[in-house]
Parts: C-alpha cells; sequence; structure tokens
C-alpha cells in the first residue's frame, strides 16, 4: 500500500442481506439495519486494508456486525482477535455478546482484604510485593481452567478455592483464539501478549469506544500525581528515616503551590527527587511497612514512577479549584503509533473519530466505514441562537439566561437534560432551583442513585460535559438542552497541541479544527446520545449557543 492520501470514505447502505460465510458468526437471528452492510463491507476491507474506521451511532448493533466480519477474516488467515473497550462492564458485555474471553484486572478481582482497597495508583506494587512476600492466602493458590464470564463468577472461585481469580483468569488465556479486555491493557501490551504466547503480527486488535484512546493522546498527558500525594510522600519518607528527602519533596510542595493561584496551567521546573533515589527509599518503606504488618503500599514509589514517566522534561502544573497537580506530557504522534504500530489489521470503532486525523498522524491509510442514524426521525435537532458560553462571554446575564432555561424545563413537566460545560457554571445556575444536578468528585453509587431519581421523576438533570453522566450512561429522556460548546480552555497545553497538529497536518486551521473544535462538538454529541439508547425511544435536542450554527456541517449524518 503507499502512504496516505485522502480517506476513502464507504457509505454503508441502510438494508442488505448478510452472507453466508459472516452468518455463522453472528449472534443474532436477525440483522438491524446497516448491520448487515457493515459485516459485509468490513469484511472485504479486511482482505486489502490495514486500519479501518467504523462510524456508527450508539444502539446500532456494531459489535455483532464487527465481530461476525472479524471473526470470519481471522480464522480464515489463522489470526487472533484482542477487543478492547473502555470500562469492565463493557468487557463483560462483549465477551456474552461474542466467544471472546474476557480479561479484567487484577484490582477488580483481588480478594484480599486490605490490598483490594488500595488505590488504583498504588495497587499494582503493593500486590507484588505482598506475592513476592508470602503474605496474600490467595496466591497462587490452585488455579484450574474455568469458563467465566463475569467479574463475580471469578472472585467466587477464587474464594471457594482459596486461589487468586488472576490466576484462573489467566491459565484461560493461551487457550483462547479471542480477548476482550478494557483500555488499560494498552499500557501492558507486552506482557498480556506474553501470557497470551501470540504477537501482533498475528492479531487484529479491535478498539472500541476508539474516541478514547484518540482524545486521551490528544490531551497529551502520559502521567499525573496530585500535590497531594507528593504532601503523602513526604510525610511516608520521614516517619521511615528519609528525612533529607522529606524535607526536599516539602520545598517541591511549596514551590508549586505557589506557581498558580487561580485555575489554569503553566509548565513548571522539575523540583522532584531523582528516580533512583526515590525507587530505592521506596522499596525500602515497602519492605519496612511488610514487617509492620502494614500494605506495601508506597506514595514515594508511586512518586518515583511519575519520575520515570517525565523522563527528563518539564512538568505541567495544573490547577483546578482545590486540586493541583503535576503532569509528564506526551507526545500525540509518538503514542497513538506506539499503540496502532504492528498489528495485523486494527478496526477502530466510534461515532465520534476523525478518520481524517488518524491517517495523518499514524502516517497510513485509513478507510471509513459510515453507518445511517438507523432509527428513523426519533431524533431531532434544533439551533437556537441568543446565548454563547465563550469564556470572553461568561458573566451574570449567561448565568440568567441558563437559570431561565432550567426554570423553564421544570415547569415543562417532562423528563429534561440539561448539559453545561463547567462546574462552576452549574453550581451558580442551580442555586435555589428544583433540580437533580451533577456534583464534582461523584462516587458510583451516588451516580446510581442520581440516575435512579431522575429515571422515576420528571425533575430535569443538570450536568457537565465530559462528566461522570456525559457518557457511557443511559438517562433516555425526551428533551435534551446542550448550552454551549465544550470547547478547550485556551491554556498552554491547547498551544502546545496546536502547534504540534499543525506540524503533523501541516496546516493551522485543520489543526484548530482538530484539536480544539471537533472534540468540543463530539463531546456535546456524546452527551446528547445519553437520551437515545435503542429504537424505542425519541428525543428533540436543543444547541443552545451562537456557534453551533456554524458547525451544523460538522455533525454526523
Amino acid at each position: 500500500m503507499g502512504g496516505p492520501g485522502r480517506v476513502k470514505v464507504v457509505e454503508l447502505v441502510r438494508d442488505a442481506k448478510l452472507v453466508d460465510d459472516l452468518r455463522r458468526f453472528f449472534p443474532h437471528a436477525e440483522t438491524r439495519p446497516y448491520q448487515a452492510a457493515l459485516a459485509n463491507q468490513l469484511y472485504d476491507e479486511l482482505t486489502t486494508t490495514k486500519n479501518v474506521v467504523v462510524e456508527a451511532p450508539t444502539g446500532l448493533g456494531k459489535t455483532s456486525a464487527v465481530w461476525a466480519a472479524v471473526k470470519a477474516y481471522a480464522e480464515e488467515k489463522r489470526l487472533r482477535i484482542l477487543w478492547l473497550t473502555r470500562t469492565a462492564s463493557q468487557v463483560r458485555q462483549v465477551a456474552s455478546e461474542t466467544s471472546a474471553t474476557p480479561v479484567y484486572g487484577r484490582k477488580l478481582l483481588c480478594l484480599h482484604e486490605v490490598i483490594s482497597k488500595i488505590d488504583q495508583r498504588r495497587f499494582n506494587q503493593a500486590c507484588r510485593a505482598t506475592r513476592q512476600a508470602g503474605r496474600c492466602p490467595y496466591y497462587p493458590g490452585r488455579p484450574r481452567v474455568l469458563k467465566a464470564i463475569t467479574v463475580g463468577d471469578l472472585k467466587s472461585a477464587g474464594a471457594k478455592t482459596v486461589t487468586c481469580p488472576y490466576e484462573i483468569q489467566l491459565l484461560n488465556l493461551s487457550a483462547s483464539t479471542a480477548l476482550v479486555a478494557t483500555h488499560r491493557q494498552l499500557n501492558l501490551i507486552g506482557w498480556l501478549l506474553a501470557k497470551w504466547r501470540w504477537n501482533r503480527e498475528k492479531t487484529v486488535l479491535v478498539l472500541d469506544e476508539g474516541q478514547h484512546i484518540v482524545q486521551e493522546a490528544l490531551s497529551m498527558v502520559r502521567d499525573s500525581i496530585s500535590l497531594k500525594t507528593i504532601t503523602k510522600a513526604a510525610a511516608e519518607a520521614e516517619r521511615y528515616g528519609f528525612r533529607d528527602l522529606s524535607e526536599r519533596l516539602k520545598e517541591a510542595v511549596e514551590y508549586y503551590d505557589g506557581l498558580l493561584k487561580y485555575d489554569g496551567e503553566a509548565e513548571a521546573e522539575d523540583r522532584l527527587p531523582d528516580y533512583e533515589e526515590l525507587s530505592i527509599a521506596g522499596e525500602e518503606i515497602q519492605e519496612k511497612k511488610l514487617r509492620e504488618n502494614y500494605a506495601p503500599a508506597s506514595h514515594v514509589l508511586s512518586l518515583a514512577d511519575f519520575k520515570a514517566s517525565l523522563a527528563g522534561s518539564k512538568p505541567l502544573l495544573v490547577r483546578e479549584g482545590k486540586s493541583v497537580r503535576l503532569e509528564a506530557v506526551a507526545d500525540p504522534q509518538e503514542v497513538l503509533q506506539r499503540i496502532y504500530s504492528g498489528w495485523a489489521r486494527t478496526i477502530t470503532l466510534s461515532a465520534t473519530i476523525s478518520a481524517e486525523l488518524l491517517e495523518a498522524i499514524l502516517g497510513e491509510e485509513v478507510t471509513l466505514l459510515r453507518a445511517g442514524w438507523p432509527y428513523g426521525d426519533n431524533l431531532k435537532a434544533v439551533v437556537v441562537n441568543g446565548l454563547t458560553t465563550k469564556y470572553e462571554k461568561r458573566d451574570e446575564k449567561m448565568i440568567e439566561d441558563i437559570r431561565w432555561l432550567l426554570a423553564l424545563a421544570t415547569r415543562m413537566g417532562e423528563r429534561s437534560l440539561v448539559f453545561l460545560p463547567a462546574f462552576d457554571i452549574l453550581q451558580e445556575a442551580v442555586k435555589g432551583l428544583d433540580v437533580l444536578h451533577e456534583d464534582r468528585a461523584l462516587s458510583q453509587e451516588a451516580v446510581d442513585r442520581l440516575v435512579s431519581e431522575f429515571s422515576s421523576g420528571n425533575k430535569p438533570l443538570v450536568a457537565v460535559y465530559n462528566g461522570r453522566l456525559g457518557e457511557g450512561i443511559d438517562l433516555s429522556a425526551p428533551l435534551v438542552f446542550l448550552v454551549g460548546v465544550p470547547f478547550s480552555p485556551p491554556t498552554a497545553r491547547t498551544t502546545k497541541l496546536l502547534k504540534r497538529l499543525s506540524e503533523i497536518v501541516g496546516d493551522e486551521g485543520k489543526a484548530k479544527l482538530y484539536g480544539v473544535i471537533l472534540p468540543g462538538l463530539w463531546s456535546a454529541l456524546q452527551a446528547a446520545g445519553r437520551a437515545i439508547r435503542g429504537p424505542e425511544d425519541s428525543a428533540d435536542v436543543y444547541l443552545i449557543d451562537d456557534r453551533y450554527r456554524t458547525m451544523v456541517r460538522l455533525l454526523p449524518r
């Protein structure tokens, strides 16, 4: 194949017949609109194309159609399938709909009463140290092959046999021709392939919810750590006898905390101790904690990991309200090329992704398969002028207009969703109003309660774009108000991203389109999609911002 050029676009037909060679892999008796065309065309494209993007709306049934095509192609070419999706619940759904073996994270499966409660950042190091010290009663246990789809199945089997559920899971890998796991496995792909006894060159990679992988790369964040964690590392170092290290960490916290007094971002000097010093101290702290019968989780080791991620570069300091953190910046092209390189074929699934941008970043040809809206006219969109949430226009008048809208939604007596671009706007807008609303840092239990109350009543639900309620959750409602466009703020990170994208695509206008405009528009569309989860749902969506009128041409079909 030659180098990248204009993306090949295939518009899928609504009604088609699924070819016989694919039907045996299709998990349902009947096909929905666009499913058969998607499966047939994808199979054909895989014979000649390395990278395929599937653009299809939620509810079309992408999983079943893509599985039929990929499974038929993989069997024919003696390849295996690695299907990566966003969450553990989606892993279970894909595994139950296909014959793929689920792979869950070690923390999610952990039975250890203490280690299982450690935060994700410190879990792996604490688990490893506990196992190596022979302090885990479940490891390795007596693992045996078990056909298990859910986390509950694996944990139940582990509890009954006093065996680590993760070790039970690993026994299922080598004999499996298809695995499904979360996007987190991209950071451990070499380890996963080794356990699978397979390689990239003989694997078809399916990236479900692929927009998150691209958006994460465009965020330019390789790793991050909060000042709160660095403060804890300083206290930990002092407690275990590393006083000089503790003092330097305290000085670093004081320096970073004083750089930004208000919300924003700034490039900072690296005032953290060397990786080797942090790593050695962290390992000694682990050993001392084990001798004291404490969980061997170390904040100092977490800081060592972050220091390694910096790789000699300067950290980015970010302040958001009371939260202050350091970020290690990554080049988006390097990140995505590392993810996509080496596989036999890649398929990226998303309703909101730019195949043109992906082609430019990868430097390889990409084919786009595009399905239309499968549910007829049950989704209508109306652009409303007269309000904008541009940063320079955010004032009391804007808040008053949003409060008027919320009061109107309350009086209408129908379930309605209202999405706003930021928590500070939300907090001002909902004061004194009888509405349900999202708060910062909601727990999963709080999210479940909020969704349940919304689904059983008629109060408007006010949330923020890109928040806990902005995607991956069902919030069926006949009315959706998208207030403002969630564009990234004009920060040092945005400036750096636009400069890098300009270098990649060779055009400042396209760089702004890919780096700011499309991600903001896609976040709005993801939010609107919460209301339509299947053919029985219908909704009117009001796009409330003067800027939407200029972006109508960018909306999916």
